[in-house]
């Protein structure tokens, strides 16, 4: 049995919500009404989601982020768009043993089987997609 047809988009600009921080569990939200809540695949995307929403608000420093959410042949694309405010590329690094961050990237890097990009649009933006198999 093959998924759904199962698709979304959308847009937040951070300057409109009461809470940034409340935008990671938005956009969990958001895949939870795209996908329905018994999707098989909706909690691994929910935790990519987050991940690359929450990176985009502390390290690109994001003004807006936009998530899309893609079914293609053997994969759900994932993209998270923010301006690219920053020189930064998402990264995984190797955080010490008592840091409590920086393990996001590697975790969305085993759920999509390495399977992840970056880049930039033409106007600038920073676009990051994960592949994770269906």
């Amino acid at each position: 049995m093959s998924d759904p047809p199962c698709a979304g988009s959308h847009a937040w600009s951070v300057s409109e919500l009461d809470d940034p921080r409340l935008l990671p569990g938005l956009a969990r939200r958001e895949l939870a009404t795209w996908m329905g809540r018994e999707h098989p695949a909706l909690p691994d995307l929910q935790l990519i989601a987050s991940e690359l929403v929450t990176n985009a608000l502390l390290h690109a420093h994001a003004t807006w982020i936009r998530m899309i959410l893609l079914p293609t042949p053997g994969y759900w694309e994932l993209t998270v768009t923010d301006p690219g405010l920053t020189d930064s590329t998402p990264m995984p690094h190797c955080p010490g043993v008592d840091e409590k961050h920086g393990r996001g990237l590697w975790v969305i890097d085993d759920l999509t089987l390495g399977h992840w990009d970056t880049c930039r649009s033409p106007a600038g933006d920073r676009i990051v997609r994960a592949f994770l198999p269906r």
